[in-house]
């Protein structure tokens, strides 16, 4: 594999500066700064999560690329599972021995980003903001870093359809719901002319559905939540009533949450918002229900709020070789880097250059290029927006926990979510300490 990387000039880095960072928290208090002034030289650690043996060839070959872009530097790359990405990364914070250029999702950088103790991409390369689409960019903001990591890769939603249960509901000629509103109206023709439902609720989509609404889940600073609003309000109440009509599945509110997938293959709800990579997963287990399968936009595409959630490439400041760390994080994250990257797998780039592709602009032939060129062009079209990454599973989980009564009827809306918001500011206040 042979990519050409424009970004990076070999020798010493375009971007250099120094940038004080101290760092609390996780470990003991530091004095580690950033200084990528350097020569882009020696040898670097480089940690993915989960990406081997999947992804070998191409890890191998960006590295092998990048090391003959730069002669003397060597990357030794090393791979985690994901499910103990958050207990190895915490335990490298405290020892100090963070590795030189870390792939990590928005939850497990958290911590490092608002302890300071990753590079600030803002300050050491703002020039590449403008190469990367705007939630992606913003997404690894965290207060004490506004820019923790450069974006690697991306998912965001489609909306599928099920149009033989639509049309038995008598929505076949029906145009695809362009938010949550019209999404409900057509759950409750759904489960009176079908008994069966319109869409699930889920832990994990609740927070997706409320920014999509319009509600910011924490402030500006990431210190308190901020879940009990008006529109907040209107939509539990508004599933609340769906529960009543059988709008929503009972047992996905009341039992042990099946996955919204199983229960869309299943043919007991008519929508399904989420990721394209979907449609190989419905392909192999209900293949029965693919040619009744329709790909919509998501319901955040008129409003601009369709969520993403993102991995990027961080840099930590106790970093001894920061110039080429950052050289390496620039050519892995660069638009021709992102497009070979997503033509091997199911995830979509960050940046723009990437997405104007036509692996992602062509005419669709099949459900798999449909899902794909609708979910490039929420990226492209900036219709996308990022989740605070103070929203994690704990979190979800949290805000779950009290909206299930309310949907069930046991209390109101409002108490529902003053007493989440309370308990989740209580969260926040608690990691920032």
């Amino acid at each position: 594999m042979t990519l050409r990387h424009p970004r990076i000039l070999s020798g010493t880095l375009a971007v250099g500066g120094t940038l004080a960072l101290a760092a609390c928290g996780l470990g003991s208090e530091s004095e580690d700064s950033a200084d990528t002034s350097g020569e882009i030289e020696g040898t670097i650690q480089f940690q993915t999560m989960q990406l081997s043996p999947t992804f070998d060839d191409y890890i191998n070959g960006v590295i092998a690329d990048f090391e003959e872009a730069n002669p003397g530097t060597t990357v030794e790359w090393t791979d985690i599972p994901s499910d103990a990405a958050a207990r190895k990364v915490s335990a490298d914070a405290v020892a100090g021995t963070l590795p030189d250029v870390m792939d990590l999702d928005t939850a497990t950088l958290a911590p490092l980003g608002r302890d300071g103790q990753v590079l600030d991409m803002a300050e050491v390369a703002p020039e590449l903001q403008e190469d990367f689409v705007a939630s992606a960019w913003a997404s690894f903001d965290f207060g004490a870093t506004t820019v923790a990591a450069l974006p690697w890769y991306l998912n965001t939603p489609v909306l599928y359809a099920n149009t033989t249960l639509l049309e038995e509901a008598g929505l076949a000629d029906a145009p695809a719901p362009t938010g949550y509103e019209e999404l409900f109206e057509r759950s409750e023709t759904i489960a009176a002319q079908t008994g069966k439902a319109g869409f699930q609720p889920t832990a994990v989509g609740l927070p997706h559905a409320l920014l999509t609404m319009g509600v910011p889940l924490v402030n500006d600073d990431a210190t308190a939540a901020v879940v009990n609003t008006p529109e907040a309000v209107a939509f539990l109440e508004r599933l609340a009533e769906l529960y009543a009509s059988g709008g929503i599945p009972a047992d996905t509110v009341t039992a042990k949450q099946r996955s919204e997938i199983e229960t869309f293959q299943e043919g007991e709800i008519a929508y399904l918002e989420s990721g394209p990579s979907r449609v190989a997963i419905i392909e192999e287990n209900a293949p029965d229900l693919i040619p009744s399968v329709a790909i919509q936009k998501p319901l955040g595409d008129t409003s601009q709020t369709t969520w993403i959630v993102a991995h990027g490439i961080a840099v930590p400041t106790t970093s001894e070789n920061q110039a080429t760390a950052l050289a390496f994080a620039e050519f892995l994250t660069s638009p021709e880097s992102q497009l070979d990257f997503a033509k091997q797998s199911s995830i979509f780039p960050s940046t723009a250059e990437s997405l104007e592709d036509p692996f992602f602009t062509a005419e669709p032939t099949d459900l798999t290029t449909e899902a794909r060129a609708t979910a490039g062009a929420s990226l492209l079209e900036d219709k996308t927006l990022a989740k605070p990454a103070a929203v994690d599973s704990e979190f979800s989980t949290a805000l779950w926990s009290h909206a299930q009564p309310a949907i069930l009827g046991e209390v109101s809306a409002e108490q529902a979510l003053a007493d989440a918001e309370a308990e989740l500011t209580a969260m926040l206040e608690a990691r920032s300490e």
